[in-house]
């Protein structure tokens, strides 16, 4: 199929278009005049949002934080040692059903 600049089809069918290769060395598409060549990464830029910007802060604190609260297992072990520590199964088996349904 042949488009025109206006984009409707030319006079010459599909069909014939498919029986014929191409001899047109040129190629079928050129940029317009007008529009100005990539000039690579020089003046490129990239401008995040704000949201992205909190995630991206987020992000930074997330990766920073321990991946264990050592004052929690302290005071556990402490509870624990002086027999204070009590079991909650009904809190243990909401959590874990939350948990559940986050997943």
């Amino acid at each position: 199929m042949n488009f025109n600049t206006n984009n409707s089809l030319d006079s010459v069918s599909a069909k014939s278009t498919r029986s014929k290769p191409s001899t047109s060395s040129a190629p079928e598409a050129k940029a317009p005049a007008s529009t100005p060549a990539p000039s690579g990464n020089a003046g490129d830029q990239v401008v995040l949002s704000q949201e992205a910007q909190t995630l991206g802060r987020l992000q930074s604190k997330i990766d920073s934080a321990p991946d264990v609260n050592l004052d929690k297992v302290a005071e556990i072990r402490r509870a624990i040692a002086e027999g204070r520590f009590e079991i909650n199964p009904e809190r243990i088996a909401e959590n874990m059903l939350n948990q559940d349904l986050l997943g």
